[in-house]
C-alpha cells in the first residue's frame, strides 16, 4: 500500500481550514456575548449619529438640543462611512454595528493567524496566536462595543502584513498600496498617525537601503486623504480646529502613565490566577515595565548589528510590530499632553499596543521553539507546556466574559440604563430642550437630541470655560421660563465631590419635576 504525504499545499490549506474555524468561533462568541446588542457608550453615539445623518444626506454632523447640525470633526469618518454602508442592507444602524463588528473579529483573528506564520513560518503557532485572540476577554470585551477601535486594529494587521510582503520584494510601487491602508487608519481614528510613523522610522532605518524613494511612495498613498480629511476638519462652519482639538499644555499624572505601563500585559493575564496568586500580577506588572526598554534595546541592537539589512516579510513584520508599541504609547503621552486630556487609558485604548504584543507572543513562543531545539533540547518542551497555558487561562476567562456580557450588556446598553425610569420620563417628554450631563445617553436610547450642561472647564484641554457664568444663567432662565428641562445624571449620587458641587450649581433655584434617586429632571411641564 502506498503511504500519502502531505504536500506543501495540503499542509497550507488545512491551516487556512483550521484558521477560517477559529475566526468563526471567536465571531460566535461575540455574538452570544451581546444578545442585546453592542455596548454603548458616549463615543458611539457620535459614531452612530454621524452614519445615520449621512444615510439622511446632512452629511457627517449630529444634531444639537436645538436641532441645529453641527459638523463632526472630533472623530474621523470611516468607521460612520461603513457602518452606513452597512445599514444600507436595510438593517437599522445598531443591528448593523453588531454585524460590522462580529464580521471585524472574524478579519482580525484571521490576519492574527497569518501574521504569526509569516514571523514564524510556522503554521501551528500561526493558529495559537489566533486562538489567543479569539478567546481573548480583553479583545471581545473591545470588539463588544460600538466603536472604531475594531475596524482600526484590522486595518493595523491588514497594512503592516502588506508592507511586509512589499518590502522583502523591494517594489516601490505598491508601497502606494501600503500608505493607502494606512490613511485608511487614520481616517479611522487619529492614532493611525502612530501607525505611519512607524513604517516610515521602518523604512528608513532598518529595511530598505536607499529609503528616501520609498518614503515618497510611502506618503503618497498614505498623505492626501488624510490632508483633505484635516483640512475640511478645520474649515467647515461651525470647526473650532483642527480635528476639532485645540493645542495646549495639560501633561498626563505620571501616576496615570505609570499604572497603563504596568498593565501593558493585561491581555495576558489569566483573571483566576491574579485572584488566588497575586505575586503572578506583580511579575507580570514587572515584566509590563520592562518590555518598552526591552523592544527598544532589541531594535536598536538590530539596527547596530544589521544596519538596512536586506528584508525578509518575517523581519520585516517583527520590526513593525515591535517598534508600534513604544510609537504608539509615545503617541498617547504626546495626545495627552498637548491635545486631548481626556483620552482614558484603558484596554479600549490600549489594545491598539495590546495585539502587536499578542502576535509578538506567540511568534516568540514558536521561536524559541526552534532555537532551543539546537541548544537546549531538554528545556524545549517547556514551550508547549507554556502555549497550552494561556490558551486554556485565555480560554476560561474569554467564556466568563462572554457569560457576564451576555447577562448585563456594557455601558447604555446595560440594563440599568436600559430600565431606567429616568429614561423612559425623558421618552414622555413633549417637545422641550433638553439640558443633560449624559446627551449621548438620551440620544443612543430615547433617539432625542440634548444640549450638553455647562462645565467650569473643558474635559479636552483641561483649562477653564471662559463662557461657563453666562452658558449656565442661559439654562437655568430657560428652564424656569417652561422652555426647557435639565436631566442630571449621577451627580447628586457621586463618590466624586467635585460632580456634586456641580450638581448643585446647575441645579440651584430649579424646581424639580421626578426624582429617581441618583437621577434627577428640573423643570416645569406646560
Amino acid at each position: 500500500m502506498t503511504q500519502y504525504r502531505f504536500s506543501p499545499s495540503d499542509t497550507h490549506w488545512i491551516f487556512i481550514l483550521l484558521l477560517l474555524a477559529i475566526a468563526a468561533g471567536g465571531m460566535f462568541a461575540l455574538l452570544q456575548g451581546t444578545p442585546s446588542g453592542l455596548g454603548l457608550v458616549n463615543d458611539s453615539a457620535y459614531y452612530i449619529e454621524g452614519a445615520d445623518n449621512l444615510l439622511a444626506g446632512n452629511g457627517y454632523v449630529r444634531t444639537s438640543g436645538g436641532g441645529e447640525l453641527k459638523p463632526i470633526t472630533h472623530f474621523p469618518p470611516l468607521f460612520s462611512l461603513l457602518l452606513a454602508a452597512f445599514s444600507l442592507t436595510g438593517l437599522e444602524l445598531l443591528p448593523a454595528a453588531r454585524l460590522l463588528m462580529t464580521l471585524l473579529f472574524g478579519l482580525t483573528i484571521l490576519l492574527t493567524g497569518l501574521s504569526v506564520r509569516m514571523i514564524i513560518h510556522s503554521a501551528v503557532w500561526g493558529l495559537v496566536g489566533a486562538f489567543l485572540l479569539a478567546s481573548s476577554d480583553v479583545f471581545l470585551g473591545v470588539y463588544s462595543f460600538a466603536l472604531s477601535e475594531p475596524l482600526f486594529l484590522a486595518l493595523m494587521l491588514a497594512a503592516f502584513l502588506t508592507l511586509a510582503h512589499i518590502l522583502e520584494r523591494r517594489d516601490l510601487g505598491w508601497l502606494a498600496l501600503s500608505g493607502f491602508l494606512l490613511s485608511l487608519a487614520i481616517l479611522t481614528r487619529y492614532a493611525g498617525l502612530s501607525l505611519a510613523i512607524t513604517a516610515l522610522i521602518s523604512v528608513t532605518l532598518f529595511l530598505w537601503p536607499h529609503p528616501w524613494k520609498a518614503v515618497g511612495a510611502l506618503l503618497a498613498g498614505a498623505v492626501p486623504l488624510p490632508i483633505a480629511w484635516l483640512a475640511y476638519s478645520r474649515y467647515v462652519p461651525g470647526a473650532e480646529a483642527v480635528g476639532n482639538r485645540l493645542v495646549s499644555w495639560h501633561p498626563p499624572a505620571l501616576r496615570s502613565l505609570f499604572e497603563a505601563t504596568k498593565n501593558l500585559l493585561t491581555w495576558l493575564a489569566p483573571d483566576d490566577l491574579l485572584k488566588t496568586l497575586p505575586i503572578f500580577g506583580q511579575l507580570l506588572s514587572l515584566v509590563s515595565l520592562l518590555l518598552l526598554p526591552a523592544l527598544l534595546l532589541g531594535l536598536g541592537w538590530w539596527f547596530w548589528r544589521q544596519h538596512q539589512p536586506e528584508a525578509t516579510a518575517s523581519s520585516a513584520l517583527t520590526i513593525l510590530l515591535a517598534l508600534q508599541v513604544p510609537v504608539y504609547l509615545g503617541f498617547l503621552v504626546v495626545s495627552l499632553t498637548l491635545f486631548d486630556a481626556s483620552t482614558p487609558l484603558n484596554e479600549r485604548i490600549l489594545s491598539i499596543a495590546y495585539l502587536p504584543m499578542l502576535v509578538l507572543f506567540a511568534g516568540g513562543l514558536g521561536w524559541a521553539w526552534r532555537w532551543l531545539a539546537g541548544h537546549r533540547p531538554w528545556l524545549r518542551w517547556a514551550i508547549p507546556l507554556l502555549a497550552l497555558l494561556a490558551v486554556a487561562f485565555s480560554l476560561v476567562d474569554g467564556v466568563a466574559a462572554v457569560r457576564q456580557l451576555r447577562s448585563e450588556g456594557q455601558g447604555f446598553a446595560h440594563l440599568g440604563w436600559q430600565q431606567s425610569p429616568a429614561i423612559q420620563a425623558v421618552r414622555d417628554l413633549p417637545s422641550l430642550i433638553i439640558y443633560t450631563n449624559k446627551p449621548t445617553a438620551i440620544y443612543l436610547l430615547t433617539d432625542r437630541s440634548a444640549y450638553i450642561t455647562p462645565t467650569p472647564s473643558d474635559a479636552v484641554t483641561g483649562l477653564e470655560r471662559p463662557d461657563f457664568t453666562s452658558d449656565l444663567l442661559e439654562m437655568q432662565t430657560r428652564v424656569l421660563d417652561g422652555e426647557a428641562v435639565l436631566v442630571l445624571f449621577g451627580l447628586r449620587t457621586s463618590s466624586d465631590s467635585d460632580e456634586v458641587a456641580l450638581y448643585d450649581l446647575l441645579s440651584a433655584g430649579l424646581p424639580l419635576l421626578a426624582d429617581y434617586g441618583e437621577d434627577v429632571i428640573f423643570g416645569t411641564l406646560p
